[in-house]
């Protein structure tokens, strides 16, 4: 059966089955609560919309839910007996009179037992002279009808659907959500369509997509990434039938992508929005996935700030090196006849007078040749016009051209407060959606103590298309500065005045974003801005604010698992370890507090229960992020901690990467936990299945021969010039060679355990061997995929 009727509560199934009762008859059905119900759990009186439309009158509904444990013989007998029961004290015991009784069972009823049941209802109702005309059942088909066309009744009880089931569930909501969100994404595009121009960058850019399935769009701030990016996404939706989808998290790929579908994801700050991201680490692992991903039907456009994009090309090999080079484009130097098409299309466009935009115009070739014009600084000055003066509008714009942001001060500190707080929300909220930002917009208000707030939607409307940029569908569905130069006029602002009370109310609030580029100092350096202007350095006299902001952070149910793995890897920062132990012992003592108390919530029922349904991979990344703050901090994170581990690891045993979740619990665990939990045929399996496809990987390039050689050394003696290698690497040999590679790098980062360092010393000599050509596999690889012999 589809759904888990059985292990419901008894109670939990009256209510059920009265949700049930008012789709299929009426939405006005009464439910007769308390112990004095005479035999009657829902009554109604009148027609039925849907369930035996032809009676009328006064009904009677009678639940019973039967366990999982009952056998079809002893469920007849129940039944029968409760049917004859019920009847007697409705009827004769009460006196009460009714045109049509149901009974309503969470079992499926058989064509015999749904006899046996009208049967005896014939002969109690004919022996008390019972006038009641109608007799019907409403059985597990019914309601497992019902609950297909509700998707509300699976979100109130997901614990009636399978562990599939339920997931597919979860889906479909977040593909509804993906769909809104792009739905106002992609409005907001089209309107601001009319503004684009085709530049040498956009055709760079279409050219590198038609060539490669993935490409990165890189360049100095305000340089029109994004916004080509977008157009990009468009065209290819419009002209080519690609469903385009906006991605701000790495982890979102994964659950929009459809391989029979044609998809183009646009990722935004892809490695990180002021610095490179935290978990580097992770979104390299992820970046490889996702090239593997992509193909002519599954197009990728990441787009990153040049000295983030550099951070992370460095962070990678040479072999990520090379391959990031070969899909960059590069948004440097529009050419001259560029820079004066954009200027006089967004002065067609504006709303300045005639005479104001024929000035400007006259004086376009010295205005484009300015150091300081890009594409985002035109913008920025024609949807901020100040309009309060009449002062001539080229002066204006030269002097916004001498510096591009000082209207970010003006424009900030002449909002009122309560604007001030919607822009502070908008930096601060855990993600851009509208009941996310709008919950921190009401704790930021609560902080700032502003209370006079009459209508929280219209504070934001009031600075779309000039601050904010509001996408909408029906409703408003995610928030964004039109520019990321006014998040960065904010955390300079931060920085400037370490006692401000935005400076606190900011820290109160942190998100990830914020914390990624926030830094613990000693009290031995003095405070000043860093010198990139990206970094909030962060002193003893904060810790008590960030210690609210990183409890408010991780308790927030917008708050993703990765968001929380993020803010526990922050704290492996070396600003915020070492280097802080040695030059601050009290600000190390205090930090490693704050991480004790947040890891102790981590630990809970609650938490586990919350995020249960996270993929066996992002719960391995979790345990194996403990186990290397323990190491830093001197933090005991002991199993008998986390009552959950075995629960989850019996749970999650059919999931997919079962074994990230089993080497990232036995970091924090014991072998003898691990045997007795995963078990010894478990543990077998995995050691064989890896040996397997270590052992196939070698047999396809060298034959039987591997892994100990022995043939070819007896030959090489006599042939000097024999090669080892007999086949080159197919298609499918070095993502196959990646997969173990992962498997063998989780062994070695736990290799102080005996169940891993058995099995790293016995595979270690074949694997070794296949190391050994991995890279001329991977080159092999990148060469044929390239030319499109292997896509």
């Amino acid at each position: 059966m589809r759904y888990n009727l059985d292990d419901l509560h008894w109670q939990e199934f009256e209510v059920i089955a009265f949700k049930i009762i008012q789709i299929l008859v009426a939405d006005d059905v009464q439910f007769v609560e308390g112990g004095g119900d005479k035999g009657r759990d829902v009554i109604h009186r009148g027609v039925s919309k849907i369930f035996k439309t032809n009676w009328s009158g006064d009904w009677v509904f009678q639940c019973k839910h039967k366990s999982k444990q009952i056998d079809s013989k002893k469920l007849q007998i129940e039944l029968v007996k409760d049917l004859r029961s019920e009847l007697e004290k409705v009827f004769v015991k009460n006196q009460l009179r009714y045109d049509n009784y149901i009974l309503v069972t969470n079992k499926p009823i058989s064509g015999n037992l749904f006899d046996v049941l009208n049967k005896t209802f014939d002969e109690v109702t004919k022996k008390n002279d019972i006038q009641c005309s109608n007799f019907e059942i409403i059985s597990y088909r019914h309601i497992e009808s019902c609950v297909d066309q509700n998707e509300n009744l699976k979100w109130i009880y997901p614990n009636i659907l399978s562990h599939p089931d339920f997931k597919v569930l979860l889906e479909t909501q977040t593909l509804k959500v993906f769909n809104n969100r792009n739905e106002g994404w992609l409005r907001q595009i089209e309107d601001q369509r009319c503004k684009f121009v085709y530049t040498q960058f956009y055709e760079r850019a279409l050219s590198k997509l038609e060539r490669y399935p993935a490409i990165i769009l890189s360049g100095p701030p305000k340089s029109g990434k994004t916004f080509n990016a977008e157009i990009l996404a468009l065209n290819y939706r419009v002209i080519r039938g690609f469903q385009a989808i906006l991605i701000d998290d790495p982890d979102d790929i994964e659950k929009t992508y459809h391989s029979d579908r044609k998809q183009i994801f646009i990722c935004d700050d892809a490695f990180g929005k002021h610095l490179i991201a935290l978990r580097v680490e992770n979104w390299l692992r992820k970046f490889r996935r996702v090239i593997g991903l992509s193909d002519k039907n599954h197009l990728f456009v990441f787009i990153s700030r040049e000295y983030i994009f550099r951070a992370f090309q460095n962070y990678g090999g040479a072999d990520e090196k090379k391959l990031l080079e070969k899909i960059l484009v590069e948004s440097h130097d529009y050419a001259l006849e560029e820079k004066l098409a954009i200027l006089k299309r967004y002065v067609i466009l504006s709303s300045i007078s005639d005479y104001d935009k024929k000035t400007v115009l006259n004086n376009e070739e010295s205005l484009a040749k300015h150091r300081n014009f890009s594409p985002e600084t035109i913008r920025a000055f024609f949807a901020n016009l100040d309009k309060t003066f009449n002062d001539c509008q080229l002066e204006k714009l030269v002097a916004h051209l001498r510096e591009p942001d000082a209207y970010l001060k003006a424009v900030f500190y002449n909002l009122t407060e309560e604007k001030q707080a919607v822009l502070l929300s908008v930096l601060c909220a855990v993600d851009n959606r509208e009941d996310t930002i709008f919950s921190s917009f009401k704790t930021i208000c609560d902080d700032l103590q502003i209370y006079s707030i009459l209508n929280s939607g219209l504070e934001f409307e009031e600075l779309d298309d000039s601050i904010l940029r509001i996408r909408r569908s029906d409703k408003i569905e995610e928030v964004k500065y039109y520019h990321p130069s006014m998040e960065e006029f904010l955390i300079r602002e931060l920085t400037k005045n370490p006692t401000s009370r935005i400076r606190e109310t900011v820290l109160k609030n942190i998100n990830i974003s914020l914390l990624s580029v926030a830094r613990m100092r000693s009290e031995k350096e003095n405070i000043k801005l860093s010198e990139d202007g990206h970094v909030i350095d962060l002193y003893r006299n904060d810790l008590a604010a960030i210690s609210i902001g990183l409890n408010r952070l991780s308790n927030n149910s917008f708050t993703s698992f990765a968001k929380i793995i993020e803010t526990l890897t922050w704290f492996k920062h070396d600003s915020n370890t070492l280097n802080l132990k040695v030059n601050d012992p009290p600000s190390y003592r205090r930090l490693r507090e704050i991480l004790n108390k947040l890891t102790k919530y981590t630990s809970t029922r609650d938490f586990y229960d919350y995020h249960l349904e996270e993929g066996n991979s992002t719960w391995g990344s979790f345990f194996e992020t403990l186990n290397y703050l323990s190491v830093s901090y001197g933090i005991s994170f002991e199993r008998e901690n986390f009552e959950y581990i075995e629960e989850l690891l019996d749970h999650k045993k059919e999931s997919p990467l079962y074994w990230r979740l089993v080497f990232g619990c036995i970091s924090i665990s014991d072998d003898s936990f691990i045997k007795d939990t995963v078990g010894k045929d478990w543990l077998n399996n995995f050691f064989i299945e890896l040996k397997n496809d270590i052992n196939q990987l070698g047999y396809e390039i060298y034959g039987n021969d591997f892994p100990d050689f022995n043939t070819y050394k007896k030959e090489k003696n006599k042939n000097p010039t024999l090669k080892k290698m007999k086949n080159k690497p197919n298609s499918s040999w070095y993502p196959r060679f990646l997969m173990v590679r992962e498997k063998f790098e989780a062994l070695k980062s736990n290799k102080g355990k005996q169940i891993c360092s058995i099995i790293i010393e016995r595979l270690l000599k074949p694997y070794n061997e296949l190391q050994g050509i991995a890279k001329y596999a991977q080159n092999r690889h990148t060469f044929n995929v390239d030319k499109g012999w292997w896509s």
